[in-house]
Order: structure tokens, then sequence, then C-alpha cells
């Protein structure tokens, strides 16, 4: 690595860490007086509360890195400016993209990481001290989340509505399954006081059977009968998770199915589109803050840079949950609404990039 770039990323690395440590520590006072009275109400454990906060941390500065690039490319390279270091280097005969690449770069590779920590620890973790506040400091319990209440399923040939399902028992209960033949007409209905997982196959109990074939009706009553669904537990585990909570593949994997059987899959497919752009929002600030601060000239600095990092994270988030409060609404297409501001600040970044002294 060249002494250029590790100066320059010297910089922007003191910024960064200072910015987002920053930000997750006003955060978690944020949270943690809004918690202090329900967590003195329940008399929680200290160690509990103190492991729910602890694995906070981890989303809190994934949400951070961001913001955190912005401040660090504008007072990083406004430093230098001010100090007329970028001066003596362009005096030496050395174009823009040799101070500024590297900050570019170092943006690319925190988006990256963005992404990547978000999907893996940030939210395993997450899911962990959601977990830890609802049993052992909230101590409500297992939520109904796991109980889903009129469930309806749809099939390739048949549909099932079930009065709940226990997700983590695998048990329907009060079930009826609609079979239909290939003109779309009911051919044959179960009804049955449960449905149950085997381990290998799905067994009705206590119902009775209607079928239809030729004119005749046939009717008959049962106690245990083998009956196939063609899926399984795991299949209709995300079917009562909120789209946050779910990991990147396996909403892909759930809004492409949902699409396919025609069912509304715009907030999965907003969710989608959610985390990538949010992650490489981080790449997009960062050329808009490196690009501002080569125009910004001597009079970069800190508070200067302060003002305007967060103006702009300001004005990008207002632009953002915009854009995405239209997709969800399908006022516009899902990858409209959420790209939306990354277009602009993009066309923004490279308009100022362009315009920049080299």
């Amino acid at each position: 690595m060249k002494i250029i770039t590790r100066y320059v990323l010297r910089h922007f690395a003191a910024v960064f860490g200072v910015a987002l440590f920053g930000f997750g520590g006003i955060y978690l006072v944020v949270d943690f007086f809004e918690r202090l009275d329900d967590i003195i109400e329940k008399k929680a454990a200290v160690p509990d509360a103190v492991l729910y906060f602890v694995c906070k941390v981890p989303a809190i500065l994934i949400q951070g890195i961001p913001m955190a690039v912005l401040l660090a490319s504008l007072i990083g390279v406004g430093l230098l400016q001010r100090n007329r270091e970028i001066i003596a280097l362009r005096a030496a005969g050395l174009r823009a993209w040799v101070y500024a690449g590297p900050v570019v770069a170092a943006s690319l590779g925190l988006a990256l990481v963005t992404f990547a920590a978000g999907e893996t620890l940030g939210r395993s973790l997450n899911r962990t001290a959601e977990t830890l506040w609802r049993d052992h400091i909230d101590k409500k319990g297992t939520p109904l989340g796991f109980v889903q209440e009129n469930v309806w399923y749809r099939g390739d040939d048949f549909f099932l509505q079930a009065r709940t399902y226990d997700a983590r028992a695998g048990v329907f209960q009060g079930v009826s399954l609609y079979c239909l033949d290939e003109s779309f007409r009911l051919r044959r209905r179960l009804d049955a006081q449960r449905v149950v997982w085997t381990g290998s196959g799905w067994r009705a109990e206590k119902g009775t059977v209607l079928e239809w074939e030729s004119g005749t009706t046939q009717h008959r009553r049962f106690e245990a009968t083998e009956v196939s669904l063609g899926l399984e537990p795991k299949d209709l585990a995300v079917a009562g998770t909120l789209p946050e909570d779910l990991r990147w593949d396996d909403l892909y994997v759930y809004a492409q199915k949902l699409g396919d059987e025609g069912y509304n899959a715009v907030p999965y497919r907003v969710e989608l589109h959610t985390r990538v752009a949010t992650a490489f929002a981080a790449l997009i600030l960062g050329v808009i803050g490196v690009s501002l601060s080569l125009h910004l000239g001597h009079r970069g600095g800190i508070a200067l840079g302060i003002t305007m990092g967060l103006g702009l994270t300001f004005l990008y988030l207002v632009l953002f949950q915009t854009g995405a409060s239209f997709a969800r609404s399908e006022m516009l297409p899902a990858s409209v609404g959420v790209w939306a501001p990354n277009a602009l600040f993009a066309a923004v970044g490279a308009a100022l990039w362009a315009r920049a002294p080299q």
C-alpha cells in the first residue's frame, strides 16, 4: 500500500471510528432510558439487562455505518484540505483519484461489510436480544406469533384453511382441506380436528371426507388418515415471520414463492431492496462526502463536516423513507421506490466528482 493511501485512510479511519461509536453510544443511551422503567418495574436481573444491550450493539453499529462513512469522508478529506495537504499533492502532479480513491474504495468495502454483517451477526444477535427481552426481562413468555390464527395455504391443487397453526409443534387445529380438479371444481373436502406433522408426512385426525365423482357424493368418517400437502413445517416457518426477521436469502425465496402463488409479496420485496440499498448507501454517501470536501477547499473542517454530514444524512433518510412508503403502498414498484433516493444521491455524487478540482 502506498504511503499516500495509508495516510489518507488513517485520517478516514480515525474519524469513522469516532463517528460510528458516537452514533452507537447515543443510540444505546436513548434506548437504555426508554427501557429503564420496564427493567425496574419487572425487576429484571442485571446480567439479563446487560446482555440485552450487548446483543443490540452489533445491529446498532451496522445501522450507523453509512452515516459514519459520510462524516469520515467529509471531515477526513476536509482536514487534509484545511491543512493545505491536498494542495501540496496537486502541486506534486497527483490527480484527485490518488488521494480520494482510497476513501471511495474504503466506502465500497464498508458497504459490503454492512450487508454481510447485517445478514449474519447483526440479525442473529438482534433476535437473541428480542427473545431475551421477551422471556427474561418483560417476562411475557412465548408470543402468539408461534400460534397463527385463521391460516390459509394454497397448494398446487388444493386450499387449506385452519383455525390455528402451531409452528413449534407442527399442528393445525380446525382444518378444512379443499381439493380441486383441473377445471378448478371442488372434488374432495376433508374436515379434521387436527392435522399433525409426523416427521415424514401429515396425519389428519378425527374428521370427515366428502368426495364428488360422476355425480355421486361419498361421505365417510375417520379417526386418522394420511394426507399429502406437498410441504413441510419448515416451509411454513416463515409464514408468520416479519420480513425484517428473515435472512436475505430466505426472504428472497419466500417472496418468489408468494409471487408465484398469486399472493401479495410487496412487503417482502420492499424489504429485500431496502437491505441492499441501505448497505450501498455507504458507498454513495462516501462519494458525495469526498467530492464535497474537494469542492470546499481550505474551508473544510470538523464543524462544517459535521453540519453538512448530519444535514445530508437527514435528507437521505427522509427521501428513503418516503420512497419506501410509496413502494409499500404500491404507488411505485418496490425497486423504484427504494432505489430512487440512492439513484438521486449517486447522480449528485457523480456530478460533484466530475466538477471537483482535479
